[in-house]
């Protein structure tokens, strides 16, 4: 408090004056924090506005089910319906890397704007209640810490995200090799394309349960009435992976033109097995550089402290002060 009162003090020049601003300050923010909190819970707990909420969302279920949301999912989906981008590209481009990452729900988007809004928001405030607490930090220095603190809030969900899409993409890249060769096992004994889709994602849905998911969602669409090939179409949409685009455009190209489909994944299943191979044997290769930095920094002093060490202790004692 004494920092922030010494702050407002110097920038008035008026001690009076300084403690009526500051004072003046807190009871605003507090009566605007509150009555925004109040609003925003009211409007959510009311049971009319709290349907309409459902029904914007999609919900049309029971409010009390257990699929149905919360009061806070609910409110950071409101608050990034109002604060999210409103450009149509970005938000396409925002929803695809959400749907990468594993969120397809209809209100990730919003869900995720929120978030990248009130948490620099909440970190703000944190801030400028630990920074007071730091002596010999000037006004300077704090105004570059908030901002340093808001611009790695700002980032971070960003950041998490994309981290998310990474580890997942490899997860799918190293179980779509062993999706192939059952795919093959099943259709050469005799199952259809959409029966044998449905079998391996029963199969593989204690050991690799996100493609198992993705199979799974890509036997409902056919089932639905959506054909094979839209149904992989969206199936690389929603992975985001070059190699299931390539086995889509080879299984429509099948599909189209009658040719055998076990023969197109059992070629497809060796090309992708060997680019397995090489990227295993790419990493490998790379172990040899990565290893540089170790030993310079972490054995080599080591070494050389064992090597040069006496040595040394002799030279010192050999020239050294009796």
């Amino acid at each position: 408090m004494d920092y922030l009162l010494g702050l407002f003090s110097r920038l008035t020049g008026n001690e009076a004056l300084a403690r009526l601003l500051f004072v003046g300050a807190i009871g605003l923010s507090t009566v605007l924090a509150v009555v925004t909190i109040i609003m925003l819970l009211l409007g959510l707990q009311d049971p009319m506005q709290r349907r309409l909420a459902l029904i914007k969302r999609g919900s049309f279920g029971s409010a009390a089910g257990p699929e149905a949301p919360g009061n806070l999912q609910l409110l950071l989906e409101r608050v990034g319906q109002h604060f999210g981008s409103s450009d149509t590209e970005q938000a396409s481009a925002t929803q695809l890397l959400l749907m990468h990452a594993g969120y397809r729900s209809p209100s990730a988007v919003q869900v995720y704007w929120a978030i990248r809004l009130l948490f620099p928001l909440m970190m703000l405030g944190l801030g400028l209640l630990v920074f007071p607490l730091i002596h010999g930090l000037s006004l300077i220095a704090g105004l570059l810490l908030l901002i340093l603190v808001a611009g790695i809030a700002w980032l971070a969900p960003g950041m998490y995200v994309s981290k998310c899409k990474q580890l997942r993409q490899r997860r799918l890249r190293a179980a779509f090799p062993d999706a192939l060769d059952l795919m093959v096992v099943c259709v050469e004994s005799g199952l259809a394309l959409p029966t044998t889709i449905e079998r391996v994602a029963e199969e593989m849905a204690v050991s690799q349960v996100e493609l198992a998911e993705e199979l799974a969602l890509v036997n409902a669409q056919i089932r639905a009435g959506i054909t094979s090939t839209e149904a992989l179409k969206q199936l690389a949409v929603r992975t985001g992976l070059d190699d299931v685009q390539g086995l889509v455009s080879l299984l429509a190209q099948s599909i189209r033109f009658g040719t055998s489909v076990a023969e197109t994944l059992r070629i497809y299943a060796d090309e992708f097995r060997d680019r397995r191979t090489q990227a295993a044997e790419e990493m490998g290769a790379k172990i040899g550089t990565k290893l540089i930095f170790p030993l310079i920094f972490c054995l080599w002093p080591s070494f050389f402290l064992i090597a040069i060490g006496p040595a040394m202790i002799g030279v010192f004692q050999a020239f050294g002060t009796p």
